[in-house]
């Protein structure tokens, strides 16, 4: 089985004028970055990060801990963790949710670009290493994002009222059903049905399932995953949390940022909290806000003191948990840092951050925007080839559009008027003549013109049908490669599970699609083309 790729850079049809200026380095962006994704830009951070400090023996110690917490974590991930204690070792770092049964695909896609980009910097910077990070999201406490995935057009939903846990320390065991129903739906093979139980079933809590899963798709690269609910990395950062609720400087200093932006004509989706640091209470994430002279924790409205929330940053510091935009300075505080790759809503709020990382000195690191990955597989490639259809038209139009531009490039549609105009004339000519020979003929004459110019209607509205049959399947094939590649109107690998790629690809296992098809998930240091087509070759 055979592939090819083809990158694009999209228009702002799916990014914003943010994210195309910053891809363009367009100055009135340069100033929210310190570095561009590319060869110079690898060369000055590597440069520049050799003059900051890190916790690196406690980093080592949390990265074992966690990684013994399952059987399956390999000697290649105990490796890249040991090297993180020289001094020339930096992390190649992507995160994201604690998704089910690996949730949409753009999460293996995330994975496989770290890794990848982490091998590029080997070659580029053999006297360097380079260490693929995945950071779960364990913290995160919107359940109802991670708790499905689908498979032809079929949603497997895990029944679970979570109560605003973080999701991390959730218990597995009440995914049994939902893995019986995947096992009798066949939407795995046997092969990976047995991982998934194996995950599921045999850890107690969704983090370390999560993780052996990821170990079973990437270990053997030497993936190294951090979990940032922990006692010990929390206290490196414990005087930024302080900050946060205290003096609010996140707030302000990206305030500041979004208003620039605004006058040049930027629309900005973030809005920023004053407290941007939630506090896990009883097993549930709550909002730290303010309430007049004291805090409170938003949904239960438990209400402390500062001295009580000094306190408790003092005994506790792993039970506060920062929010989208403290995420960034808690990463990079703790982790020698030198890339972050993430999708398009990531990459437009790091870019807000840039004066809140100065304010405090913390490296800010080089910002990629992750791969955005299509599948066309064999059976969609044969209508693409059929219809002459152009990938740049299924990323830059839509269904309508294309269907128009064919059906205009084919012209098909029949019109008899000129032949009609001829039957006329012959039987004119017919009538002259039997004017001068008999002319109680004359209605027969017109009687048999009336029945010729009835069979040519007849033949034109058969041969129209024939056509509007002809346009109805180029319309049902169009149809068919627009919903291949964005279902419902959204990107393929924001809604195809992996269950679903080895479905049309006819591929047997997880283990064989990162094998098969992630070589062709590729990042590009010289231009950015962050769009790939990946095609089943016919």
């Amino acid at each position: 089985m055979s592939f090819t790729a083809h990158s694009f850079l999209q228009s702002t049809k799916w990014f914003d004028k943010l994210l195309i200026d910053y891809f363009n380095q367009e100055p009135p962006v340069q100033p929210l970055y310190s570095y561009y994704p590319n060869k110079d830009g690898f060369e000055k951070i590597i440069a520049d990060i050799a003059s900051k400090q890190y916790d690196r023996q406690t980093l080592v110690e949390v990265l074992i801990e966690q990684a013994q917490s399952v059987h399956n974590s390999t000697q290649q991930t105990i490796h890249n963790i040991q090297l993180l204690n020289k001094n020339n070792a930096y992390t190649i770092i992507t995160g994201h949710q604690l998704c089910l049964f690996t949730g949409p695909l753009f999460f293996i896609y995330k994975i496989s670009s770290i890794l990848t980009l982490s091998e590029q910097l080997k070659k580029l910077f053999p006297n360097f290493h380079f260490i693929p990070v995945f950071w779960m999201a364990s913290e995160d406490h919107d359940f109802q994002e991670i708790n499905h995935f689908y498979f032809k057009n079929k949603k497997y939903e895990w029944a679970l009222h979570s109560n605003e846990t973080p999701v991390g320390i959730l218990n597995t065991q009440s995914i049994q059903p939902l893995l019986e129903e995947i096992k009798k739906d066949k939407v795995f093979s046997e092969e990976d049905i047995k991982i998934f139980y194996e995950a599921y079933t045999n850890h107690s809590s969704l983090s370390t399932a999560t993780r052996y899963i990821i170990n079973h798709l990437f270990g053997e690269k030497g993936i190294v995953i951090i979990d940032p609910y922990h006692k010990k990395l929390k206290t490196l950062f414990s005087d930024l949390i302080l900050k946060d609720v205290f003096e609010n400087n996140i707030f302000h200093l990206v305030q500041t940022t979004i208003k620039q932006l605004q006058e040049n004509n930027y629309h900005i989706k973030a809005k920023p909290r004053e407290i941007n640091t939630f506090y896990i209470h009883e097993n549930k994430r709550e909002l730290i806000i303010k309430d007049s002279n004291q805090l409170k924790l938003k949904t239960s409205n438990k209400t402390l003191s500062y001295q009580e929330l000094k306190s408790l940053l003092n005994q506790y510091p792993e039970n506060f948990s920062p929010n989208v935009l403290l995420r960034p300075l808690y990463q990079q505080k703790i982790l020698p840092n030198i890339a972050y790759i993430g999708g398009s809503a990531e990459v437009s709020y790091w870019l807000l951050l840039k004066s809140a990382f100065d304010s405090e000195n913390i490296l800010y690191p080089i910002i990629l925007q992750r791969p955005i990955v299509f599948i066309s597989p064999k059976n969609i490639e044969q209508k693409i080839k059929k219809l002459k259809v152009q990938y740049s038209d299924i990323l830059n139009t839509n269904t309508h559009q294309i269907i128009y531009h064919i059906l205009e490039q084919q012209k098909i549609t029949i019109h008899f008027d000129n032949q009609k105009d001829k039957i006329k004339n012959i039987y004119s000519e017919l009538s002259e003549q039997t004017q001068k020979i008999d002319s109680t003929l004359i209605p027969f004459v017109n009687a048999e013109l009336a029945k010729a110019l009835k069979s040519i209607d007849l033949i034109e509205q058969k041969l129209n049908r024939a056509v509007k049959q002809k346009n109805d399947i180029i319309t049902r094939q169009v149809s068919d490669i627009y919903e291949n590649f964005f279902p419902n109107n959204i990107m393929q690998d924001r809604i195809w599970n992996i269950s679903h790629a080895l479905n049309v690809l006819h591929l047997p296992s997880m283990k064989n699609f990162i094998t098969e098809v992630i070589p062709y998930v590729s990042l590009n240091l010289t231009k950015q083309e962050p769009f790939i087509i990946i095609t089943q070759n016919i």
